[in-house]
């Protein structure tokens, strides 16, 4: 059985020194649990290693980022590659607007969801798949309740809490050896994730794209 949630309430007050947890004591359950869930986001974020796959098709030229979306890694529309080079300035919408690929720039809609928004309308009704490194979406609540993390990295939470708690009464100096024991967990399961696919990166130098040059795609002026 893995760590769970109350292991790792368990081991803060450990680190904290102070298992009295009501709400008149130093650190109530409560904060304590803000403060690890809050350390799972922050890991989520800052070790890439929670992976994550969306697909579906394109409607109203536009791709909805995922509610637990923290970085892209590989997007691909209707079988080509979606890179960021294809991401645009909103300011640059008419000089873009005619080139016919898969210009885009990201925004967020009238409900404020967040929005990859392509700029030729031929993205309607393709399949794109989304590879990409997200985040948890679920508090951790109950005693039994267990990270989506793996086991070994499931410490890195408590660091995170311990060093939050910490420095709000001034105890910085420990808080700092706490963060940094949190960046340990952050920068191995960093390493090790990378281990497990190949991550290539290829020049890609601006030819125009094919447009013959009859698009300002270079900033050297149209021929037409």
């Amino acid at each position: 059985m893995g760590m769970t949630f109350l292991n790792q309430q368990s081991k803060l007050s450990r680190l904290l020194g102070d298992p009295n947890t009501t709400t008149d004591d130093m650190w109530p359950i409560a904060d304590r649990k803000f403060e690890l869930n809050r350390g799972e986001l922050q890991f989520a974020r800052d070790s890439n290693s929670l992976w994550k796959y969306a697909t579906s098709t394109i409607s109203g030229q536009a791709i909805d980022f995922p509610s637990d979306f923290v970085e892209s890694y590989y997007l691909v529309v209707n079988g080509v590659v979606v890179t960021n080079d294809y991401e645009v300035a909103l300011a640059d919408y008419e000089r873009y607007a005619d080139a016919g690929d898969y210009y885009y720039y990201v925004w967020v809609n009238a409900s404020g969801t967040r929005q990859m928004i392509f700029l030729d309308s031929s993205v309607n009704t393709t399949t794109y798949k989304w590879w990409y490194f997200g985040k948890p979406t679920t508090d951790l609540s109950a005693d039994g309740d267990e990270s989506v993390f793996r086991d070994e990295y499931r410490e890195a939470s408590v660091y995170y809490a311990a060093a939050e708690l910490l420095e709000q009464i001034g105890k910085t100096q420990l808080s700092d050896r706490y963060r940094s024991k949190f960046q340990f967990f952050v920068d191995k399961a960093s390493d090790e994730s990378k281990k497990h696919f190949i991550n290539k990166e290829y020049a890609r130098p601006d030819i125009a794209l094919g447009h013959q040059f009859d698009k300002d795609v270079q900033g050297i002026g149209q021929v037409n």
